[in-house]
C-alpha cells in the first residue's frame, strides 16, 4: 500500500524558521510510522518560488528572481539537514520538469472547457497573493484602507484581463466529495470552514497576470503568466518525476499545510484535479500557528525561534520531540523555554531514562546481565497491546501529541510499578522469599519491555535515542543501521513483545538522555 505525504512548499522570501520546521517534523514522524507498518512511503517538501512578491523583494535587495530563490531555497535544504529531516523529493516550482508539467496541465484544463478569458476587477494583497472581498477584510480607520486581516497590509486594486478558471461548475462535485470522503479536511473545524465557504458560492478566480514577468507564461500567450497559486500547488505532482503514477493515488495522498492556506488546498486544488480528471487527495490536515510565550511571532518584536539555533544548543531529536509532545497539531500551540527544557527533562530524562537505567542496573548485578524469567506486569501487557491500537490510530488521525502522550502513559504505569514493588530492596537481601524474588523480576522485566516498545515508537523521530535503547539492552547490531533499516527491518511491528528471558542486555549501559538544567534549577542550587 502506498502513502503519499506532503509539507506546504514554502514560499521563498524570507529564512526559513520554526513555523516552516513544524510541520515538516510532523510529516516526517507520519511518514517514519508508516514505514514500521511496512507501506510505501513517500514525503515531499519543497519550495514555491513564483510571484509578484518574489519579483518585488528581488528588485528591491537589487538581485535576479532566480538568484533571490536560489538563496531562500538553499536555506531551507540546510534546515532539513541540520534537523535531520529525511525527505525523499524536495521540489523547486522553478524546476524545468514542474514548468513542463504546468503548462500541460493549463492545457488539459483549458482542453476541458475550464479556462475562460475576462475582466477582472478586485481587492488584492500581494503577501498572501490572493484575491479579498471587502466583507473579508478589516478597515483602517485612519486610512479608510481595506487591510488583509492575515497581514496587517494594505490590498491593492487590481483591474486586469486575465484568463479564468471555472470554479463555480465544481460547487457541487465539491460539496458531494466532501460529504461522501468525511475525512478529506481536517480537523473537523477546518472542514467547516470549507463548508462555509462553499455553501456562500464558489466564484470563477483568475489565474493569470500580465504586470509580471517572474512566473511560468501561459501555453500560447507570452503576455500573461500563470497565477501563482495554480502553478505551485501542481508541485505536489511534478515533484514525484517517475513515481507519479504510482503515488498519486487518491487513497494515499495526505497533505500538511497551514490553516491560513486552507482555501487554497481544500477548494481550488480538488477542483483543479476535477477538472483535470486527476485523483483527488485523501486527507487535507491544517494545522494551527505557533506563538511564543503567548505572543505572536514577529521580527520586530525580536521573539522568532531559530529552529537551527535551537537545534545546536539541544539537538535536532530533542526539537522535534518537544513539538511533536508538547502542541496539539491542530490548534494553535505556544513555545517556552521553561516548557521545552520541562517536557524533555520529564519525559526523556526522567521517565523512560531513568526506567531504562534502573532496571539495567540491577539486572547486571544481581542476575548478571540475564533475567532467567520471563513474567511481565499483566495489567501494563494489557496496556502495551491496547498502545500498539491507539498510536496508529492516533498517527492515522495525525494527532502525534496523543500518541505519545498515550505512550507515555505506559511509561508512567511501568515506573509507578517498580517503585511499588522496590527490586532493588527486594534483591539486596540474602534470603529472599521466592514470590518476593519473581515479583522483583516482574518489575524489571516489565520495565525493559516497556522500554524496547518505545524506542520503536521514538524511533521515527529519534532515531539515536532508540538505537541507544536498543544497544543497552543487548542489540548491538543496531550501531550501524541507517535510520531507514531501524525503521522497516530492526522492530518487528507485529509483534513488538521481545522475550527477554536468558537475554543479555549491556553490562555497561549508557545514558540516553542528559537531563537539562532549567534556569529555575540554576538559580535553587547557587
Amino acid at each position: 500500500m502506498t502513502y503519499y505525504i506532503t509539507t506546504p512548499l514554502f514560499y521563498v522570501n524570507d529564512t526559513p524558521h520554526i513555523g516552516s520546521a513544524y510541520p515538516t517534523i510532523v510529516c516526517e514522524f507520519l511518514a517514519g510510522h508508516m514505514k514500521q507498518r511496512s507501506q510505501d512511503v513517500c514525503f515531499l517538501t519543497g519550495t514555491d518560488e513564483h510571484g509578484q512578491k518574489i519579483e518585488k523583494s528581488a528588485k528591491e535587495n537589487g538581485t535576479s528572481a532566480q538568484a533571490h530563490c536560489d538563496h531562500y531555497a538553499s536555506q531551507f535544504l540546510e534546515l532539513w539537514k541540520v534537523l535531520e529531516i529525511d525527505f525523499d523529493y524536495f521540489i523547486r516550482t522553478t524546476d524545468s520538469r514542474h514548468k513542463e508539467f504546468v503548462a500541460d496541465f493549463f492545457q488539459k484544463v483549458q482542453a476541458s472547457g475550464d479556462i475562460y478569458k475576462g475582466q477582472y476587477t478586485g481587492l488584492y494583497c500581494v503577501s498572501c497573493e490572493d484575491f479579498w472581498l471587502e466583507k473579508d477584510l478589516e478597515q483602517d480607520k485612519a486610512t479608510q484602507k481595506f487591510i488583509c486581516p492575515t497581514h496587517k497590509k494594505a490590498v491593492e486594486e487590481y483591474s486586469q484581463e486575465n484568463y479564468f478558471f471555472k470554479l463555480s461548475k465544481y460547487q457541487e462535485p465539491l460539496k458531494k466529495y466532501i460529504d461522501e470522503n468525511p475525512d478529506f479536511i481536517a480537523p473537523e473545524y477546518r472542514k467547516n470552514e470549507v463548508l462555509g465557504w462553499i455553501k456562500e458560492g464558489l466564484r470563477d478566480f483568475p489565474i493569470s497576470r500580465t504586470n509580471l514577468e517572474w512566473g511560468i507564461k501561459i501555453p500560447g500567450d507570452d503576455e500573461q503568466v500563470i497565477y501563482v497559486w495554480f502553478d505551485a500547488l501542481l508541485g505536489y505532482i511534478s515533484g514525484l518525476e517517475d513515481q507519479r503514477e504510482k503515488f498519486w493515488q487518491q487513497n494515499s495522498i495526505t497533505h500538511i499545510i497551514g490553516k491560513d492556506i486552507l482555501r487554497f488546498h481544500a477548494v481550488y486544488w480538488p477542483a483543479m484535479l476535477m477538472s483535470a480528471g486527476l485523483p483527488l487527495p485523501k486527507k487535507v490536515f491544517g494545522h494551527g500557528f505557533l506563538t511564543k510565550d503567548g505572543m505572536k511571532m514577529g521580527k520586530t518584536l525580536g521573539n522568532v525561534i531559530d529552529p537551527i539555533a535551537l537545534s545546536d544548543s539541544y539537538g535536532p531529536e530533542a526539537v522535534k520531540y518537544y513539538f511533536l509532545r508538547d502542541i496539539v497539531f491542530g490548534r494553535d500551540g505556544d513555545f517556552s523555554s521553561e516548557a521545552f527544557l520541562q517536557v524533555l527533562n520529564s519525559d526523556l530524562a526522567n521517565n523512560l531514562g531513568n526506567l531504562l537505567s534502573r532496571a539495567l542496573k540491577l539486572i547486571n548485578k544481581y542476575f548478571d546481565s540475564k533475567l532467567p524469567e520471563k513474567i511481565i506486569c499483566s495489567q501494563i501487557e494489557a496496556s502495551l497491546k491496547n498502545l500498539h491500537v491507539s498510536f496508529f490510530e492516533n498517527i492515522d488521525k495525525i494527532n502525534p501529541f496523543q500518541a505519545l502522550a498515550d505512550l507515555f502513559k505506559v511509561l508512567d504505569q511501568a515506573n509507578v510499578f517498580i517503585n511499588d514493588v522496590e527490586p532493588w530492596k527486594i534483591l539486596k537481601q540474602e534470603d529472599i522469599a521466592e514470590d518476593k524474588r519473581r515479583s522483583a523480576i516482574k518489575s524489571l522485566y516489565t520495565a525493559i519491555v516497556c522500554c524496547y516498545q518505545a524506542a520503536f515508537y521514538l524511533a521515527p523521530v529519534m532515531p539515536n535515542l532508540s538505537k541507544k535503547i536498543a544497544v543497552n539492552l543487548g542489540f548491538t547490531e543496531v550501531e550501524n543501521m541507517s535510520k531507514e533499516e531501524l525503521l522497516t527491518g530492526f522492530y518487528n511491528f507485529e509483534n513488538l513483545e521481545f522475550d527477554f528471558q536468558n537475554h543479555s542486555v549491556n553490562q555497561e549501559p549508557q545514558g540516553i538522555f542528559q537531563r537539562i538544567q532549567t534556569k529555575t534549577q540554576e538559580k535553587a542550587s547557587l
